[in-house]
């Protein structure tokens, strides 16, 4: 404690001193070595935030606003059945097949490393592993170590492990040995279009089979119709979030005499 208040400048903090002791009670930091599927970035908090403004008010109940959560990320679903809509942005066939399965937040994380690993270079050392460093920045170099046995690759940054998205740095060692795709351990069930957390419908009586069919038909029809030119795909991407919300809030706004007993079952992965 000494040496870190001297350094910091905390030695005659009253408060610090009073806390220090009682460090094994502190909330853990963010570490680069656990998984936080990027909740700590500020463009997470803002999905997040403007998600629940979308399907919580004052007067939701609790039932109410796990029912809202469960059918609002099953509609997410269902637009995830293609993602043609976000366009490529390089020809590298990595992120082609990203796209096939990655969700639109994972994919443009990816797609981001993608383009910035453009910039790097990468020196093969004697026992295989590499140091990747940006072409202008030569503070900036990272480790990444490549085991082809099993197409095990690790960096020195941890983003990979923090995140569940690959780096820049990995990204370019697998360009530089003619990958065409990611191997498929690193596209973690988190990210993917095809989640593990599924909502159970079809255990459920009080669900109209009829109309679901129906829905989901009108759904797959209008995305096929607006995918058929850029026009039709902006004016779908640009409207249907202001058809679909002014729907909910009706929908939300009507009386709740006869709540459907909707069995939300998640099973983890």
């Amino acid at each position: 404690m000494e040496s870190n208040g001297s350094v910091f400048g905390l030695s005659a903090d009253k408060h610090i001193a009073f806390l220090f002791p009682l460090r094994a009670s502190w909330a853990l930091s963010y570490v680069r070595s656990y998984f936080l599927a990027r909740i700590e970035t500020t463009a997470y908090s803002k999905l997040v935030d403007a998600f629940l403004k979308g399907i919580f008010s004052a007067q939701t109940c609790l039932c109410s606003f796990f029912n809202q959560v469960g059918i609002s990320a099953f509609l997410q679903n269902l637009s995830l059945q293609d993602m043609q809509c976000i366009h490529l942005k390089t020809c590298i066939p990595i992120e082609e097949h990203a796209r096939s399965i990655f969700t639109p937040f994972a994919f443009k994380a990816l797609q981001h490393e993608l383009l910035l690993a453009m910039q790097y270079a990468a020196s093969e050392m004697a026992n295989g592993s590499y140091n990747v460093h940006h072409f202008k920045q030569v503070d900036g170099e990272r480790l990444v170590i490549w085991i082809p046995e099993n197409e095990q690759i690790n960096c020195s940054c941890r983003e990979f492990e923090s995140s569940g998205i690959l780096c820049r740095h990995a990204i370019h060692v697998f360009v530089v040995k003619n990958y065409f795709q990611l191997p498929n351990k690193y596209y973690i069930s988190r990210w993917q279009k095809v989640s593990t957390y599924l909502l159970d419908y079809h255990n459920n009586q009080n669900i109209d089979d009829e109309w679901f069919k129906e829905y989901q038909s009108l759904a797959e029809t209008l995305f096929a119709e607006s995918s058929i030119t850029k026009e039709r795909s902006d004016y779908a991407c640009r409207e249907l979030p202001k058809e679909a919300t002014r729907i909910l809030n009706e929908v939300r706004n009507m009386a709740e005499t006869d709540v459907l007993d909707i069995d939300i079952t998640f099973m983890p992965t």
